[in-house]
């Protein structure tokens, strides 16, 4: 803390023209909590409450040199563990802001459908995989448009396939005949299968219930998934998913700003009154509450199914 004890103490004090001690730990944003919200053009909606100190330890870290973000290099005085346990931290956060961006796009072309291409051959090699998948996408985008959201994932066999995020229903014929064409020329065969078929099991399974558009949120979070699997493999700062260019985000606007003398309950309950504002439906809704840092985040489907 400091010296004048509370923040609004604080306040007084330094309109009064006090000079005050502050302690390292102490930030006199530490108690405020901000409310944002992400509204997709069909009416999905993600709102995140955070506290200010959390906003600001991430501003901290952007403001540091590239070359210390995710550095390997032992420093002075550091151990070879001390290495590795930065390094798989840093490969965390890029898998977790990888995961980020492919689920707001994917709700950013209203992707309801999922594909996935795959080839018989036992193919390890993640630079193949990515020559395969540029030019089976540069064909059919000069046959229809083509927005989409591209995962690859490891399988069992050690081999890779991907999985596209797409809207509306596809052409099946003609993605197997470019995809089978695209992978003769190395020799192999494979195929292009429909993966909404295993999300509606496990939505079943999971008694998720829902259809169509009203399933949309669930989908983007179910495919962003799989870039986390398998990523060890890939590696810091590989390519583990493309998108299709000219997708626009939804603009982060800022529903509420509490003071200080609001807590962690009223940032939930004001992220709660953001969604109810604009009509969604709280039925499937998906939530993470941390609360050792402070972070509430839900995501909703859209308003109207």
């Amino acid at each position: 803390m400091n010296e004048a004890g509370s923040f609004q103490a604080l306040n007084r004090a330094r309109s009064a023209g006090v000079e005050l001690r502050e302690t390292a730990e102490y930030s006199p944003f530490s108690d405020e909590y901000i409310v944002r919200t992400q509204r997709f053009p069909d009416g999905q909606q993600e709102v995140v409450a955070f506290s200010v100190s959390v906003q600001r330890h991430f501003q901290d870290l952007r403001l540091r040199p590239r070359g210390v973000r995710g550095k390997r290099e032992a420093l002075q005085g550091e151990t070879d563990a001390d290495v590795s346990v930065k390094s798989d931290k840093s490969l965390r956060t890029s898998i977790e802001r990888s995961k980020r961006m492919i689920r707001q796009r994917c709700k950013a072309i209203r992707a309801d459908r999922m594909l996935t291409l795959s080839t018989r051959v036992n193919e390890t090699r993640i630079e193949v995989w990515a020559k395969w998948w540029d030019t089976f996408r540069r064909r059919l985008s000069k046959l229809q448009d083509f927005h989409y959201v591209a995962v690859l994932e490891r399988q069992q066999r050690g081999a890779w396939h991907i999985h596209i995020a797409v809207n509306g229903r596809q052409n099946w014929k003609l993605l197997r005949s470019i995809w089978l064409s695209v992978i003769a020329r190395d020799g192999t065969d494979g195929a292009v299968n429909d993966s909404i078929k295993n999300f509606k099991k496990l939505c079943v399974f999971r008694k998720l219930g829902g259809k169509g558009r009203a399933m949309r949120h669930l989908i983007a979070t179910y495919i962003a998934k799989y870039c986390g699997k398998g990523a060890h493999d890939v590696g810091f700062n590989k390519k583990r998913y493309w998108t299709s260019r000219g997708i626009a985000l939804p603009e982060l606007t800022t529903y509420a700003h509490l003071g200080a003398e609001s807590g962690r309950g009223d940032a939930v309950a004001a992220a709660y009154e953001c969604v109810d504002a604009n009509g969604a439906d709280f039925s499937n809704a998906q939530i993470f509450w941390n609360r050792g840092i402070g972070v509430f985040w839900m995501a909703t489907g859209n308003v109207s199914s």
